[in-house]
């Protein structure tokens, strides 16, 4: 990617690398991290963010591991291909580390393959060595940095040995000075000079003790004097502790020399846990700031969506002040268009934008989920130009306006249809005049080239300009131009007024010379500047009033789903009770046509003569049909209704308002809301009547009392108020259908429900009985109720 130094420090894409660094557990993870740079190529950029998206569901909804230091051992592991070469203990200490951090990754992750394909396919690299690891944990001591005593049978023996001859030592030194008198000695301790051990003698009575003079103190008055009764037995120790040393770094040499044969897995296993320390860091600050996938297209389209400045984000997440921080969103490229000039006043955010784009840019190509809502889209890019801020250099001798300059002359050399361009206050810093013609010269080759251009400015012109210009088009700030104060909200498509005059009343600025100041402008300028701002306070009424509107719309799809799903419901419990009702007559007819056989064997076996027997079939017949026909067209009660009716349509909860005369099955069409909605028959309550009703011919709907109502009703997740009302409403609608038994169902929980529906149960006058579930039934979870019929 085309992305000099200076564009990355001034989009702070250098901060940005700082900030996830802090987040790396090890030296070389933040190196690589403060060097990590955006890539063109959409492979590798998936390559880069897969396994980060991996890490930061597994940090959210698995089970943490905790990353243990990855030390710096290259020249340590390089050191021991030397022949003949022995590593120190510590440095033996942290390879084993990076032995052991292995085997913790390669375990954790390989157990989770399938949910992180991607950090498994980088873990199978590390080759673990458990052996070696296993040789270096019991041969060294990681507390004291030592060799153990256990590591070999010779040295554990050397060792025993030095302990007793210095015991031994000390024993025979400390008798010989308890028995010199404090005239000789300084004092009675003993101690150590060279590995020998001394006891303190007075200078002018050194002939008293037979020894080695080892030491004198500073003042000459003491003499470290090593007694001749020890110095055979320190002679000795002094052996045994070569002997030990030789041991100890023959030890060490053959833990080296086991280092040395498996050099090449443990520098792969250090990149390993290098490049899962640098995908840890990032998902972490990823996951502070609730990133999301970015979706890369192939139309040049930016579509940003809740994008929030990754710096300014974290600062205020870290101040508790998330809620003050305004997403931006904005579109750009694609067949829309190319350049957006924003506009509007001083610290309103501008700038902020177009940081906030291209630092998500960024972001995105450099493989990280960018701070913004899901499905948010940006073309891959292959140069970023940025000139923003002050740029006035002393040591180059450049102005502010030369330092512009050369920055745009390098834009205008080398941006084309895969760059994106972030100009702010492009034209200024020079006479006014000029720099709109410059600005609009250079925004119009851009446009031409395709390439992506955010521009700022206060220049007046450039909003007509962009209002005139095929592929450019306006952008704004949105200010409160009663309060004087910034929203940070970006408005496309509305040019910006800089509320100079009103800003400068404001901050103290006498109203004569604001008033001079206006006059000087002229009357066309005030009159432009007018028209934006009125164009502001009808864009701000007319966005609020699309926010309502979206609102509304969502509230009424939602409840256009609900009564859906309950009407979806409904149509199927009626399909159920139909079945049931078919069900129960052919089971009635079976029964008849088995007491038609039963009644025939009986009058054969009383010997009945053949008219009887054809009497009784023919009466049997005639009975069979009646109950044919009375099973096919039981009479069923009725209820008058006309258009216009307001009437509750007991399964949806909900009232309505009839629209039409009823189908040849009774069904008609009530309208609630948005819906409109085919009733079964008995399922409406007529509440108010048309204003036209009487002159109307009646509408009859049949009601079917198997298909109105339920044979149970759920309670739970009521309060007993709402629960009461509705066993209430249900009982008196079973009275009515003729039914004598149903079932409640309030759940088990803890009872307390239960309880009170019970006792409202027993005070009932329609409930004659009432019993808990069986198993079968639902257990503790419902209660069955037996209704008095006669009532």
């Amino acid at each position: 990617m085309n992305l000099s130094l200076a564009t990355q420090q001034t989009l702070e894409f250098d901060k940005l690398r700082e900030e996830i660094a802090l987040r790396a557990g090890s030296t070389l993870g933040k190196e690589e991290i403060l060097s990590m740079l955006p890539s063109d190529d959409v492979g590798v950029i998936k390559q880069r963010t897969t396994p980060v998206l991996e890490t930061i569901r597994m940090i959210a909804f698995d089970d943490p591991i905790t990353l243990t230091p990855v030390p710096d051992i290259r020249a340590s592991v390089e050191a021991c291909r030397t022949p003949g070469a022995m590593l120190s203990v510590p440095e033996l200490l942290l390879i084993g580390e990076v032995l052991y951090g292995s085997r913790r990754i390669h375990n954790y992750v390989a157990k989770r393959r399938e949910k992180y394909p991607a950090l498994n396919e980088l873990t199978t690299t590390l080759t673990l060595e458990p052996n070696l690891e296993e040789a270096l944990s019991s041969a060294l001591e990681p507390g004291t940095e030592t060799v153990r005593d256990s590591a070999s049978p010779t040295l554990q023996k050397f060792r025993r040995q030095i302990e007793q001859v210095r015991g031994s030592i000390k024993e025979k030194v400390e008798a010989l000075a308890g028995s010199l008198t404090e005239t000789v000695l300084q004092d009675r301790l003993v101690t150590l000079r060279n590995g020998r051990h001394v006891i303190p003698v007075r200078e002018n009575q050194k002939g008293a003790v037979q020894g080695i003079v080892h030491d004198q103190s500073q003042s000459g008055q003491t003499l470290f004097i090593e007694p001749m009764v020890s110095v055979e037995m320190g002679n000795r120790l002094r052996q045994l502790e070569h002997a030990e040393k030789q041991e100890v770094d023959r030890i060490l040499r053959m833990l080296t020399e086991r280092v040395a044969i498996a050099h090449d897995s443990i520098q792969q296993n250090l990149k390993v846990l290098v490049r899962f320390d640098v995908i840890y860091a990032k998902a972490i600050y990823c996951n502070e700031l609730d990133c999301t996938e970015p979706v890369f297209n192939d139309r040049g389209q930016f579509e940003l969506r809740g994008a929030r400045h990754p710096l300014l984000a974290n600062r205020m997440r870290s101040e508790e002040r998330e809620k003050d921080l305004i997403p931006l969103e904005i579109s750009l490229g694609g067949n829309t268009f190319w350049t957006l000039i924003l506009t509007g006043p001083n610290a309103g955010g501008k700038t902020v934008a177009l940081k906030t784009v291209g630092l998500l840019t960024l972001m995105a190509q450099s493989g990280l989920p960018i701070p913004a809502r899901e499905n948010s889209e940006l073309p891959v890019l292959k140069g970023v130009f940025a000139d923003i801020g002050d740029k006035q250099s002393i040591e180059n001798d450049l102005s502010t306006f030369s330092s512009h300059a050369s920055n745009l002359a390098a834009i205008c050399d080398q941006a084309n249809k895969d760059s994106l361009v972030l100009l702010d206050e492009v034209g200024s810093s020079t006479d006014p005049d000029q720099g709109s013609a410059l600005a609009m010269s250079l925004l119009g080759l851009l446009t031409e080239r395709g390439t992506r251009t955010i521009a700022t400015t206060h220049h007046g012109a450039l909003k007509a300009f962009a209002h005139n210009t095929e592929g450019i088009e306006n952008g704004s700030m949105a200010f409160d131009a009663n309060t004087l104060e910034p929203t940070f909200l970006l408005r496309l498509k509305v040019p910006g007024s800089s509320y100079a005059f009103e800003i400068a009343r404001r901050f103290g600025i006498p109203s004569n010379v604001v008033d001079k100041a206006a006059e000087i402008a002229g009357s066309t300028v005030g009159r432009v500047e007018s028209l934006i701002q009125d164009l502001d306070e009808t864009y701000r009424a007319y966005a609020e009033q699309l926010e309502l509107t979206e609102i509304e719309r969502k509230e009424t799809a939602e409840r256009r789903e609900i009564l859906q799903k309950r009407l979806a419901d409904i149509e199927e419990r009626e399909r159920k009770l139909k079945q049931a009702a078919e069900e129960e007559a052919n089971r009635i007819l079976s029964g008849a046509n088995a007491l038609i056989e039963k009644t025939v064997a009986d009058i054969r076996e009383s010997n009945a003569d053949k008219s009887s027997i054809r009497s009784a079939h023919d009466a049997i017949a005639d009975a069979k049909a009646k109950l044919q026909r009375s099973l096919d067209s039981a009479p069923v009660p009725t209820i008058e209704v006309y258009p216009g009716d307001r009437v509750f349509v007991n399964r949806l909860g909900k009232e309505g308002t009839v629209i039409n005369e009823p189908s040849n099955s009774g069904r008609t069409l009530v309208e609630i809301g948005a819906l409109r909605v085919e009733v079964s028959p008995g399922e409406v309550e007529v509440r108010q009547r048309a204003r036209t009703a009487v002159t109307k011919k009646p509408l009859k709907i049949v009601v079917d009392r198997d298909d109105s109502i339920s044979l149970d009703v759920d309670l739970r997740g009521l309060t007993f108020d709402e629960a009461s009302d509705v066993v209430d409403r249900y009982l008196d609608d079973l009275s009515m259908a003729d039914m004598e038994r149903a079932t409640i169902i309030h759940g088990k929980g803890t009872g307390a429900l239960r309880q009170k529906i019970g006792d409202f149960l027993k005070k009932h006058p329609l409930v004659r009985d009432q019993r808990l579930g069986n198993p079968a039934e639902g257990g503790a979870g419902v209660t069955i109720v037996e209704l008095d019929t006669n009532k």
